[in-house]
Formats: structure tokens, C-alpha cells, sequence
């Protein structure tokens, strides 16, 4: 059974009455619940099966975020959280718009048009270029401006290639971002298939015949993603950068927030973040200047081995700044147990973070338990915890952490923008 809004309160109001308040926090700890299982149906409310894919039964709990099984046209992948999946369906929805403008005869002729004209066509061009760079980048770079390090890369082989900077020449490489944000995926999308599909639905746009505007016109209502103003500002930094562009104000931005050398460089060379939420860490931080030790959530961000665990560093960095703003200023970051644990100036700990459903389960009840007893053993501990997810907790779990004296808010959403 799982418990939001003013059943929290009542729980607490009764917890209070039984005197459990009052009794030792390890002694609630003895019985344990198993995290529940349930239909995709209860959790997706019709979403669980779209075009392109299937949300598999039974969705199954770590005790923490959901473990869902996603059924799509490349086979079954394991997807943890319902911040991933809601990324994942939205990469699928995508794709699938983009492939049904093969129905589109004028776009067919598009793209027939745009293989007359292969980015090898253009590579040609530059050949002279790139070799002249071998003896003057400098030259070169104020012939392309922009370009200019992304011929210097190709030619020391420290990354890029003739085809990138092709592809920037024709302006293919900017009309997949634009592309990408439009229909509300990352560019930088760790997806291959949409990867793939976004190259082949740019390139229409290099033939000199279409524009991204005529492209996303064709594609069906209800894809294409209206931003609200904060989004749409960091969606213009992704649009008009190139990637090395953007990995420079990532690096920077990450520098300006203080976070050490060692960490940025982990996370600027972690594969399971992509450069655009390498940028959306960083920024986030950096509108934290007043708090400290958020090196400590940079360490747990950098050091993540799975895109599950990446998703849920990157929604939580997110779901922390907005609390910081919009709910109690925070003061600092401080490890108690091995839990990141974030102080408030007002004297209360917060405990914020992504979760889809906390059961009291065995792990739960001793990361929880231990948590409450490295508070109290703090020189000044705080005068309250706030315990703040996005999902929801099981009536066990409720009764155990009102009774250590926690408030807690489940179902807090996720703000607007490029992070679900």
C-alpha cells in the first residue's frame, strides 16, 4: 500500500499517539517488507505500450527505483528508474515519428537528393585545407572561424574527423541539433538507432531544398516539444554550440563552481552521461555558489558505471537545485554514513532525491536507520529531516521515518525542462 499527501501526516499523528516517536529508531528496524511489484499499467496510465515498444509486466522495486523491462524494435533492454524510461520512450516516439517521414514522397526525394550530394562530396573540399593545416592552422581557422579547432583535431588526430568538419561546413551537424530539441531528445543522444535516424533526417537539409522548420512540419501532432523559457534558453546554448564548443563551457562552467580538477575531468570522460547533461551538471552547480561541498555530489556523479545510476545522478543534481531554490536554501553537502545529506541554512537536513518508491525493505531500513543515528551523532545535529522524493513510499516505510521525527513529501515532480 503506498501513502502520499496528508496520509503522511496521519501517520505521523499516529505513530505519535502509539509512542513510537519516542522509542529507539534501531527498534522499528526488526520487520522488513518486500518492494512491491506491480503492472506497468498502474505506473505508465497507458503509456506502457506505444508504437515501437512494450513496457514488460511485472515492474519490479529495488526497494528504491523501479527495474523495468522495455520491449523495443532492438530487442529488451533493462531500464532503471522512471526518469530513464521516460527519457527512453521519448528517444522511441521520436524515432518512430522520424521513420514515418519516409511516407512523405517530397521527403523521399529529399533524401535522394541529399545522397547526390554525400558529405564525401564536401570532404573533397577541404582536403587542401587540411593539409595546409599541417604546416598553419591559424590560416585555416580564420578561413572557417569555428571550424578552425576541428581542423586542427583532425589533423594531430586528437579527435574529430574530415566528415564532422563536413558536416559543420554544410550546417547538417547544427540542423540535427535543432532537429533533436524540437522533437525533445538529446542531440547527443547514447541512443545508436536515433543517433542514426537523426544523421539520415539532417543530411535532407544539406541538400539545400529543406529546412529543419519544413522537416518537423510534416511530422505528427503531439511530438514536437514546447519548451518553457528556462528550457528554451539552455535549449539555444545546445543548438547553437558544437559539441567542442559545448564541452569548453561545460569545463568552464564546472571550474567556476568549484568543483576539483580530478572530478571534472572524471565526469568530462564518463561514457554514461552525454555532452549535453555533462553541461546541465555543471550549470546546475554552478547556480549553487552559496553551498558547499557539492564537490562531493560532483565525486558521486563522476564515479557512476551505468547509465541507470547516471540518470539518476544527473535527476538528482536537478531535483537538489530546485529545492535549493524554490523550497529552503541549503548551506552544505555533508556525508553522514556514506548518504549525502544536504544541510539547510535553516538548521534542517534534507534528504532529497529521485526516487520512484521507497519500501522498508532490509537495505532500506539500515541505510535509513544508520543515517538517522550519524545525524544524532553530528556535534550539532539538525533540528528536523526533510525527506523529499519524486515518487512514492510504502505505508511501512512511512510509519518507520515519521517515527525518527522525518516530514516527509512524496510525488514532488520534476521541474520543467530537458531532464524527465
Amino acid at each position: 500500500m503506498m501513502v502520499s499527501g496528508l496520509a503522511f501526516k496521519r501517520l505521523a499523528a499516529c505513530a505519535l499517539f502509539t509512542g513510537l516517536l519516542t522509542g529507539p529508531a534501531l527498534s522499528l528496524s526488526d520487520q522488513y517488507e518486500t518492494a512491491p511489484e506491480v503492472a506497468p499499467a498502474q505506473l505508465l496510465d497507458g503509456k506502457e505500450v506505444g508504437p515501437g515498444y512494450a513496457v514488460l509486466p511485472p515492474v519490479r522495486s529495488t526497494g528504491f527505483l523501479h527495474d523495468y523491462e522495455l520491449q523495443a524494435d532492438q530487442g529488451i533492454e533493462k531500464v532503471l528508474g522512471d526518469g530513464l524510461l521516460k527519457m527512453r520512450l521519448s528517444e522511441i516516439k521520436a524515432f518512430v515519428a522520424l521513420e514515418s517521414l519516409k511516407n512523405d514522397a517530397s521527403f523521399l526525394d529529399g533524401l535522394k537528393q541529399s545522397a547526390q550530394k554525400p558529405v564525401e562530396f564536401v570532404e573533397s573540399t577541404i582536403q587542401d585545407p587540411v593539409g595546409t593545416a599541417k604546416s598553419t592552422v591559424s590560416g585555416v581557422g580564420r578561413v572557417f572561424s569555428r571550424l578552425g579547432k576541428g581542423v586542427e583535431s583532425a589533423v594531430t588526430g586528437q579527435g574529430g574527423s574530415a566528415a564532422d568538419i563536413a558536416k559543420s561546413i554544410t550546417g547538417q551537424a547544427q540542423a540535427r541539433r535543432e532537429l533533436a530539441v524540437q522533437l525533445g531528445v538529446d542531440p547527443y543522444t547514447l541512443d545508436k538507432a536515433l543517433s542514426a535516424k537523426l544523421d539520415e533526417t539532417a543530411s535532407v537539409t544539406s541538400a539545400g531544398s529543406w529546412t529543419v522548420t519544413a522537416i518537423t512540419a510534416l511530422i505528427p501532432g503531439g511530438v514536437i516539444v514546447n519548451a518553457t523559457r528556462a528550457a528554451e534558453d539552455f535549449r539555444n546554448v545546445i543548438v547553437d554550440s558544437t559539441e567542442s564548443e559545448l564541452r569548453e563551457r561545460t569545463l568552464d562552467t564546472f571550474r567556476k563552481a568549484g568543483i576539483s580538477e580530478r572530478n571534472i575531468m572524471n565526469i568530462d570522460a564518463n561514457p554514461h552521461y552525454t555532452a549535453s547533461e555533462k553541461a546541465i551538471i555543471a550549470y546546475q552547480m554552478a547556480a549553487m555558489p552559496s553551498v558547499q561541498g557539492l564537490d562531493l555530489i560532483a565525486e558521486d556523479a563522476a564515479g557512476v558505471k551505468d547509465r541507470g545510476f547516471a540518470y539518476f545522478q544527473l535527476r538528482r543534481i536537478v531535483l537538489l537545485e530546485t529545492y535549493h531554490r524554490k523550497i529552503s536554501g541549503l548551506g552544505q553537502i555533508r556525508d553522514v554514513t556514506g548518504l549525502l545529506v544536504a544541510m539547510r541554512r535553516d538548521g534542517m537536513a534534507a534528504i532529497v532525491m529521485p526516487y520512484d518508491t521507497v519500501a522498508w525493505t532490509e537495505p532500506a531500513a539500515k541505510t535509513f536507520s544508520g543515517l538517522q543515528e550519524g545525524l544524532n551523532r553530528l556535534p550539532f545535529p539538525p533540528t528536523g529531516v526533510d525527506f523529499l522524493i519524486t515518487g512514492t513510499v510504502t505505508e511501512m516505510a512511512a510509519e518507520r521515518m515519521t517515527a525518527f521525527g522525518w516530514e516527509i513529501t512524496g510525488n514532488y515532480p520534476m521541474p520543467e525542462g530537458p531532464v524527465h
